[in-house]
């Protein structure tokens, strides 16, 4: 999975302070909780000074969903690249709920594929015409392709779900 970084479009002008400044940062295609990351904001090292807050807030159809505040404790600078130690000053993401939230739709969670765990083992059905996918004895998956089915039973693919 490729890490999400910071983008200077989403970063507003700063509030001037007497030390340091207050940033705005907004996330409007990822959850707050990746700006966390380490090195997020290290494309941004340009724009920050030690002391700076970051106030940062995830934006969805134009509503503010969650919020979290952080401070840059310090940037660092060498000759391959800029990087931006950035810690939260709360550990709470405060989330803001919906207001009827009936006539909204849910966001759908999306699962996490399974893998076959270890060895599993396939068998032809002649009544289906299928591969069966045995795990533990098991029949967990049944496959109309012979390659694909061998794939799932050693692990390589996740487990088919119809």
């Amino acid at each position: 999975m490729q890490k999400v970084k910071a983008k200077h479009h989403k970063l507003n002008k700063p509030e001037d302070g007497n030390f340091g400044k207050q940033w705005n940062y907004i996330c409007d295609q990822h959850k707050v909780q990746e700006c966390y990351e380490k090195g997020f904001f290290d494309p941004l090292a340009g724009n920050f000074m030690a002391g700076d807050t970051i106030r940062i807030l995830e934006v969805r159809d134009g509503r503010v969903r969650s919020f979290a505040e952080g401070i840059i404790i310090e940037v660092m600078s060498d000759q391959k690249a800029d990087r931006v130690e950035f810690h939260p000053l709360g550990s709470k993401v405060i989330v803001f709920p919906r207001k009827n939230s009936k006539d909204l739709p849910e966001e759908k969670k999306e699962i996490a594929p399974e893998f076959i765990q270890g060895e599993g083992t396939v068998k032809y059905n002649f009544g289906k015409k299928m591969y069966s996918i045995l795990s533990d004895g098991k029949c967990i998956a049944e496959c109309s392709n012979k390659e694909r089915a061998h794939s799932v039973a050693r692990g390589d693919v996740p487990i088919p779900v119809y």
